[in-house]
């Protein structure tokens, strides 16, 4: 037949739905994703060509694609085309044993292979050898299934004249492929789509959030593991601002997200030092970047500290050795009062029963109620119990900042 090209592949085609086709995305404050995702002659690798799929969103839906091809003549009216996955086996064993791992290696394709599928056989109509945009059905998806993570999906594109005729290998795409729970949440979103909204879902971003909560399925395991790798993050990447008496680096008008991430790449971004603010911003905002539904919210005035482990330290004590916070600052769920839920990133608690004295038991406040004093929940665990009643929630300042 004659020779046939895939020329773009666009996994985003529908910006108003995230229901049978990717989400809108950009790649970090000043740069798009361009669309169609995969261009022949200027996407290589994998990063070239990114899209996430929410899996709350898509469900049990068909998800589908849109293709593009040329021919290298004219007279090329139709061709059926497809996409499978491009995988080709080393030489095996023969007999049972290559019987064997013949269904091991299929069963593990199966199990660990391409999150999208394929691309179901589908007759391709060409008009002066050019076919336009075509969608396609992908079957044999994973998504059902999928957990978060960042995937590769590389797919061997072929064609034939006819239905009898045998498939010819046209070309191979690779694709990265961010899964999430869910549609983002603000700050983060999907309207307008259009180049000058810097708070569509950024990939440079998803790169870590996906490895922070990779293999999780849900909201709350997305926010539990988010919270543990922030904290994690000290001391080498971040440390608590003890010199500058707990000032914010990173969230002051907004969340200077490009210098966090300059600071994960490696760079000097705005320094190593953070305080509770920056914590909070920075565990919801990677948090709802996946789906998660989490606040910055403080509580104060004005109180005094059990001893803790602050984001970078081995040493318990009330913060950097101060006596009290005149406020702190967590990423929290629902109205981010007392029944709601903390994921404190900044700071371990004693998670004993007695959190003013030794011994103490680090306790990451994870998914743990705020609660009233005496209810030996965050609130207790984080203040003394003169400090306590100063320790209140103070919804009035929930927000989720702004991204720059």
């Amino acid at each position: 037949m004659p020779f046939v090209e895939i020329e773009t592949v666009q996994f985003n085609h529908d910006p108003n739905s995230a229901s049978h086709d990717a989400l809108n995305l950009r790649r970090n404050a000043t740069e798009q994703v361009i669309l169609p995702e995969w261009r022949r002659g200027f996407c290589v690798h994998p990063e070239d060509s990114p899209a996430a799929y929410a899996l709350a969103a898509v469900g049990a839906n068909t998800v589908t694609i849109r293709a593009s091809f040329s021919a290298s003549t004219h007279k090329l009216v139709t061709a059926e085309i497809r996409a499978v996955d491009n995988v080709v086996d080393p030489p095996g064993p023969t007999g049972c044993l290559g019987i064997l791992v013949a269904w091991l290696r299929a069963w593990l394709r199966a199990l660990f292979g391409n999150v999208l599928g394929r691309v179901a056989p589908k007759v391709v109509h060409f008009a002066n050898g050019q076919s336009g945009p075509v969608v396609f059905t992908l079957t044999h998806t994973k998504l059902a299934t999928a957990t978060v993570g960042t995937h590769t999906t590389e797919w061997r594109w072929q064609a034939r004249a006819t239905s009898s005729d045998p498939w010819t290998d046209i070309g191979v795409t690779r694709h990265r492929i961010y899964v999430l729970p869910d549609v983002p949440a603000e700050p983060w979103t999907q309207t307008p789509f259009s180049a000058s909204n810097t708070s569509l879902p950024w990939t440079e971003a998803l790169d870590y959030a996906c490895d922070w909560a990779l293999a999780t399925r849900t909201r709350d395991e997305v926010a539990a593991a988010v919270t543990r790798r922030v904290y994690a993050l000290g001391p080498n990447v971040v440390t608590y601002d003890c010199p500058g008496g707990g000032s914010s680096h990173y969230s002051w008008g907004g969340f200077d997200l490009s210098a966090f991430l300059d600071r994960l790449h490696g760079g000097p971004g705005n320094g190593v030092y953070v305080n509770c603010s920056d914590c909070a911003t920075i565990t919801s905002t990677f948090a709802n970047l996946l789906g998660a539904d989490l606040w910055q919210s403080r509580m104060g005035w004005g109180f005094d500290l059990n001893p803790l482990l602050g984001i970078g330290s081995s040493v318990w004590q009330p913060a950097c050795g101060w006596s009290g916070f005149s406020y702190h600052e967590v990423a929290w769920t629902g109205a981010c009062d007392v029944d709601d839920r903390v994921f404190d990133a900044c700071l371990q608690v004693d998670g004993d029963p007695d959190p003013t004295n030794t011994p103490h038991t680090p306790l990451l406040p994870i998914d743990l109620r705020f609660g009233n004093a005496g209810d030996g929940d965050y609130r207790d665990r984080l203040a003394t119990p003169a400090g306590r009643p100063n320790c209140d929630p103070q919804p009035s300042t929930r927000q989720r900042r702004s991204l720059s």
